[in-house]
């Protein structure tokens, strides 16, 4: 018995060892990838950081340059007559650190008998001293210099791409080139300020936020600025690098540095993972730091290596406190592990085992019954909602169709007139509203409306409105009247504050007399062209306003678009709207020959094709009318 108790013990022992060994390891792999994921983000943020911090350097040593040059261009523009003075300009400016050189370039003959003149101080490197030279002369011509070219082209300041300036400070180097204006506005000299590239690009060399880290500094064309210890990128650009690696990833990247916009990319060069912080100078130049994901894993490693060394001590540890207690401690997680299987299985009612201790275990068991009735009560009262929710859907969907077959679908097609109608709901149901009908077979009634606000509400005043116009019309009457008599029954008692946008016309089909009463509604497109209406008040709000008619006559072949302010605020994700003018050119585009159903249903597809899939925000409404 002895022997047989012992081997069972050996077994547990093995079982437990065997699933905390799992647990533990199933734990180091979490730590580790979010230890990986913390040290990646770290790693971002401080070359995002070391980033920043060094443009920043960089763009002030560019931003004093800028203003030292400013503040000497009021020197040079008032001694201008002067040649002689323009060296004290230079060699003021060649003497403030950070600049090496600096030029007054004068347009040919700005001072007589002189086609080149250009005053050029520079620092000597080997003495310390500012020392003086003319730069101009036929081998020289420095009219065709990009830093004098450029400015007197654009006609204002900018940095030059970076070059070797052989015969004048003979070093690579960048100008900052500032155009000279005369009172007439004519650019007559341009003053330079040299910033040599060699203490920046030792800065960029020094930046190693990890052993295989490098920093690139691009010109705003592309070409490498500093190019570290890879010679192999001398003269060349960040675009032809990127199509020879055939990575799209860099060559988005290059894309998205030369418009000047912020980022990080992951890359992957010489069979190595990389990521790429990028980022923009004033002077359009860009500059990225690239981190190997070696050198970054390298302390997850590390980490993970003694979170293995903790976990197998703790493991050993756990196991013997646990050995004692494990065998008691199994039975009641099991009968709670019964339960909880019943329970998922939909046994809600499922009994608990009976734990009479107060601890985690008594704890456990009291959770479960809270969350067994939690349970039940949820889906008691989830039936009690879907019930509900489906009753109301379906009420929804009759009014939906109720309001529908309200509306006039037989439309108009004979030989003095043709006309057809729309309307897309942005719920279920709506408030927009179109009517019309043939009176006394030559007289066409037709209307077009919206009512403020949507949905049910919405509705009502929609068929009451309608309904009302109908029961006007019929007594053959102006538009105005129609318009009078609606906005005295909806204004009357309108505690609501609810009121319609309206357009009501009346279309003589014998003599093509138009009379129509607009109230507060989108202006009418006729033939192209938008209808002179007045725009009134809309129905509803104030009972004795006086509505205006108005009258035309429209020949054979005029087009009448009548539409609700859904068309012309339809918007796209971004919140630009369909607007008037668009609507305009729409219109004006359509084939002569068009048949009015053809109209609007391509209009509203116009529409939808313009939005782009964003949700429609509000009814849409569109009725064509042609007079034949």
């Amino acid at each position: 018995m002895n022997r047989i108790k012992n081997s069972f013990s050996k077994r547990l022992s093995l079982n437990i060892l065997l699933i905390t060994s799992v647990l533990i390891m199933l734990m180091l792999g979490i730590v580790s990838l979010f230890s990986y994921r913390i040290i990646e983000n770290e790693a971002q943020q401080s070359a995002r950081n070391l980033l920043h911090s060094t443009i920043y350097q960089i763009q002030s040593v560019f931003t004093a340059v800028e203003e030292d040059v400013k503040c000497a261009s009021w020197l040079v523009d008032e001694n201008r007559e002067d040649p002689d003075y323009m060296y004290e300009v230079t060699r003021k400016l060649a003497d403030i650190p950070g600049i090496v050189g600096s030029a007054v370039a004068f347009k040919p003959y700005h001072f007589e008998g002189k086609y080149y003149y250009s005053p050029y101080s520079f620092r000597n490197e080997e003495t310390g001293n500012i020392e003086d030279k003319q730069l101009g002369n036929q081998k020289y011509d420095y009219f065709f210099m990009d830093w004098y070219q450029i400015p007197f082209l654009l006609g204002e300041p900018c940095w030059s791409e970076p070059y070797f300036d052989e015969g004048g400070g003979d070093y690579m180097m960048t100008t900052y080139s500032y155009p000279m204006k005369d009172d007439e506005g004519q650019i007559y000299a341009i003053i330079t300020a040299d910033v040599s590239l060699k203490r920046i690009t030792e800065l960029l060399e020094s930046i190693k936020p990890y052993p295989n880290s490098y920093v690139n500094l691009v010109s705003r064309s592309g070409k490498f600025v500093s190019f570290g210890k890879d010679n192999a990128l001398m003269g060349r650009t960040i675009f032809s690098t990127a199509i020879e690696s055939g990575n799209k990833d860099i060559y988005a990247m290059a894309r998205d540095m030369m418009d000047g916009n912020d980022g990080i990319v992951t890359v992957r060069r010489e069979g190595k993972k990389y990521f790429r912080v990028y980022g923009s100078l004033s002077n359009k130049w860009s500059m990225f730091i690239s981190c190997s994901y070696f050198d970054i894993l390298f302390r997850a490693i590390r980490m993970q290596t003694i979170l293995t060394i903790v976990g197998i001590f703790f493991l050993a540890l756990l196991f013997l406190i646990c050995y004692s207690v494990i065998r008691k401690m199994t039975q009641p997680l099991t009968e709670f592990s019964e339960s909880a299987i019943s329970i998922a299985g939909g046994n809600f009612n499922t009994a608990l085992p009976e734990i009479k201790s107060e601890d985690e275990i008594g704890q456990l068991k009291d959770s479960f019954d809270h969350m067994q009735k939690s349970i039940r009560e949820y889906i008691h009262n989830l039936k009690n909602t879907t019930q509900e929710k489906e009753r109301l859907e379906s009420e929804l969907n009759i009014a939906s169709k109720i309001q529908m077959a309200m509306l006039s679908k037989k439309f108009p097609n004979s030989e003095n007139i043709e006309l057809h109608a729309i309307l897309r709901p942005a719920k279920q149901v709506g408030g927009d509203l179109y009517d019309f009908f043939i009176y006394d077979k030559h007289i066409l009634y037709f209307t077009v409306g919206d009512v403020s606000g949507k949905g049910v509400p919405a509705s009502l005043i929609m068929a009451i409105t309608r309904a009302f116009f109908r029961f006007v019309a019929n007594m053959d009457v102006e538009p105005d009247k129609i318009v009078s008599r609606l906005n005295y029954a909806l204004s009357d008692e309108n505690d609501s504050g609810m009121f319609v946008t309206l357009f009501v016309g009346r279309l003589d089909l014998s003599t093509g007399e138009l009379s129509y009463c607009n109230a507060g509604h989108n202006p009418v497109v006729l033939n192209g062209k938008f209808l002179d209406v007045k725009p009134n008040l809309a129905v509803g709000l104030i009972n004795d306003f006086k509505f205006e008619l108005q009258r035309c006559l429209i020949s054979k072949g005029d087009k009448l678009l009548l539409y609700t302010d859904g068309i012309t605020e339809a918007e796209r994700t971004d919140f630009t709207q369909f607007g008037e003018e668009r609507l305009l050119a729409w219109v004006n585009s359509l084939p002569e020959d068009t048949d009015s159903s053809t109209a609007c249903h391509d209009l509203y597809d116009e529409v939808k094709k313009f939005t782009d899939g964003n949700e429609q925000n509000d009814d849409i409404t569109i009725m064509t009318i042609k007079y034949k």
